[in-house]
């Protein structure tokens, strides 16, 4: 979005052109696309029959949606803010900014983020349009996702697809799940808790998302700094939290039961206990759904 809304930005897809190309105009002209589409014309000695699609921020004046209807017969037309009626415009213009800064502030607390995903989610199908990785083959896997809060607190998600991977230009998939992981380890904390002889490790974040840290790489050896060498048994009632204990603890059939037992409503992952050794992941049990 365009911070200043004294001016109208307007975007042409343009036949033949990789990108979309854009120009401004004042918002209060009545005549404001046609402006633009002079000054693209004039830039890139093109057509209107190619224009393909039209995006104005500004909803188009009666003059401009004539002119348009004219000379992008087949184009698309779509626009963010209605056009105010005449005296009206700094109610709108305050409208506008309002609505701009709460864009700018959640984009500012959007995270990419691995999600893990079970093969046995009802959501499962969807895993195939999503670049993704096997943590447990056949069983479990990683994807990533853009997350954020939205102004009313809730938690907004949006899986980052296939087509969206191309048109980033197809980094290596180690890259992008490097800044998912990174993006992951800020704010994780691992509170350890002891009761006599046993162990047990809670892993949590204040942006959620905590259980996704089954995906990073160095897992094991983070938490063996509290278990010592062997193996150890990993709980994952819901993505937001996880749970971890040594396989021969007597903690270890409480976390199944609280896994098996979790109310969390499935959605990508189903309520998982695993084993976590030197030698990898194994999937032990789920929840039934």
């Amino acid at each position: 979005m365009n911070n200043d809304v004294s001016q109208n930005l307007v975007v042409f897809r343009l036949k033949g052109f990789d990108e979309p190309v854009l120009a401004s105009a004042p918002t209060q002209a009545e005549d404001a696309v046609e402006q633009a589409w002079a000054s693209i014309r004039q830039q890139h000695k093109v057509r209107a029959s190619a224009v393909a699609a039209v995006y104005s921020e500004w909803q188009p004046s009666a003059a401009d949606q004539k002119f348009m209807a004219k000379n992008f017969r087949k184009a698309e037309c779509t626009y963010s803010f209605a056009r105010p009626a005449p005296g009206e415009w700094e109610r709108a213009f305050a409208e506008a900014r309002s609505v701009i800064a709460e864009t700018h502030e959640s984009r500012q607390a959007e995270e990419v983020l691995p999600v893990l995903w079970s093969t046995s989610s009802p959501r499962a199908g969807l895993l195939d349009t999503l670049p993704h990785q096997p943590l447990v083959p056949g069983r479990l896997s990683v994807a990533l996702a853009v997350v954020s809060r939205t102004p009313q607190g809730n938690i907004g998600m949006h899986h980052i697809t296939r087509h969206q991977h191309e048109e980033m230009g197809t980094p290596p998939l180690e890259d992008l799940f490097g800044v998912g992981y990174q993006s992951l380890t800020r704010g994780l904390e691992f509170e350890v808790h002891r009761s006599g002889q046993d162990v047990l490790v809670s892993v949590a974040r204040q942006n959620l998302m905590a259980a996704s840290a089954l995906a990073l790489p160095d897992l094991y050896p983070q938490l063996s700094q509290h278990f010592g060498a062997g193996n150890l048994i990993v709980g994952l009632p819901c993505p937001d939290e996880m749970y971890v204990a040594g396989e021969e603890s007597g903690l270890a059939p409480t976390i199944r039961e609280q896994v098996l037992g979790s109310p969390y409503e499935t959605t990508e992952l189903v309520p998982s206990v695993l084993r976590l050794g030197p030698g990898g992941l194994e999937l032990l049990a789920e929840r039934d759904h």
